[in-house]
């Protein structure tokens, strides 16, 4: 399942108040969908690491006051009842690396999830429950995997909803141009070697995945902003991805260090020239992808027809494969400004044109 398909399934199951357990690679994206879920429905997230807790730790130490025992509370379970005594929504807690746990916290855990209770603690009905883990040699795909897990025992895995989640480059560019904002330059290199959002060699120790890239964007973006040599930040992407990708991904700076048309003078320019159209002429399609994508995201900001008809037009000036591709991602994730384009008659016409029709 790619991010959108688990962010739904995820959505249907805690609404339905089951239990889902996300299955993904270290950094593809979990926690990131979890957050997104919980923007989406106005929830307060509460993040435990079970990698960290141990044995009795979420059950709390026990205390003896006039003769009764009593159970200290986890202060993630207090921020949790904290929360709703002050405000009126609903929490999610999410209970990361469940299976980097011993035995002993994952029976802690499973009480606090399936049975809503622990060491007299009960979760309030305003608490929705998600979990996450890594992949473990169990599963079929994984076989060769090197993460070092507890596997939980068949009872206890039989009471969540299994998603497996896959690295979607699409998904993460879109992501990364949006929300992420992730550095153009790391965009458009992914954009040309999708195989790369996560990739492990058999000859390094290092293995390329989402969060990594994450960090190479924030290193270049304070890079451009100080003096350090070249040098430098290949040795800062090669810690993150590899000698191999951070070889390649240096050469790719190199070779496209000068930008293309910015997105803001295409929108306030009288008329497009021929300097900006033989510029688009000679763009590769990963920068012209960048581009109209950027060129969208200022679209749903103003949502002005002007800026329909410009769009249109720059897009029109792009190879028709190309063209087909942004067409048909635009149709099924904007929403909100496809009618706007449908209204232009020079989208129009463009789309007329990638099919062949009068």
């Amino acid at each position: 399942m790619n991010y959108k398909e688990t962010l739904d399934a995820v959505e249907l199951s805690l609404l339905s108040r089951s239990v889902p357990l996300i299955i993904g690679e270290s950094g593809i994206g979990k926690t990131s969908l979890i957050r997104e879920f919980c923007k989406k429905n106005e929830l307060y997230l509460v993040n435990i690491d079970a990698n960290l807790l141990k044995e009795g730790e979420i059950g709390g130490l026990p205390m003896v006051v006039g003769g009764k025992t009593f159970y200290a509370t986890h202060h993630k379970l207090m921020e949790i009842d904290t929360y709703l005594e002050n405000n009126p929504g609903y929490v999610l807690l999410f209970i990361d690396e469940i299976n980097r746990s011993d035995h002993s916290v994952q029976q802690e855990l499973m009480n606090l999830i399936l049975n809503r209770e622990i060491n007299g603690y009960k979760l309030s009905d305003r608490v929705l429950v998600a979990a996450a883990m890594n992949p473990t040699n169990k599963m079929d795909d994984f076989r060769n995997t090197d993460y070092q897990v507890v596997d939980m025992d068949p009872a206890q895995e039989d009471r969540f909803i299994w998603f497996h989640m896959d690295s979607d480059p699409r998904e993460w560019i879109r992501w990364g141009m949006e929300e992420g904002q992730i550095h153009e330059m790391v965009i458009q290199f992914i954009s040309n070697f999708r195989e790369y959002l996560n990739y492990a060699s058999d000859d390094e120790y290092i293995r390329a995945t989402p969060r990594s890239w994450e960090r190479v964007s924030q290193a270049l973006k304070v890079f451009e902003t100080r003096h350090y040599e070249n040098k430098t930040l290949y040795h800062l992407v090669k810690g993150n991805v590899g000698t191999r990708l951070a070889q390649e991904f240096m050469a790719f700076l190199e070779e496209n260090k000068n930008p293309l048309i910015s997105t803001q003078d295409l929108y306030e320019m009288e008329v497009v020239g021929q300097f900006v159209r033989d510029e688009i002429a000679q763009a590769s399609h990963s920068r012209l992808y960048i581009l109209a994508k950027n060129m969208v995201i200022r679209l749903k900001e103003t949502k002005s027809a002007k800026d329909a008809d410009r769009f249109s037009e720059v897009l029109n000036l792009m190879p028709k494969d190309l063209r087909i591709s942004i067409m048909k991602e635009l149709k099924s994730d904007y929403g909100d400004i496809y009618p706007l384009l449908l209204n232009s008659d020079l989208f129009l016409e463009g789309f007329f044109d990638c099919y062949g029709r009068s």
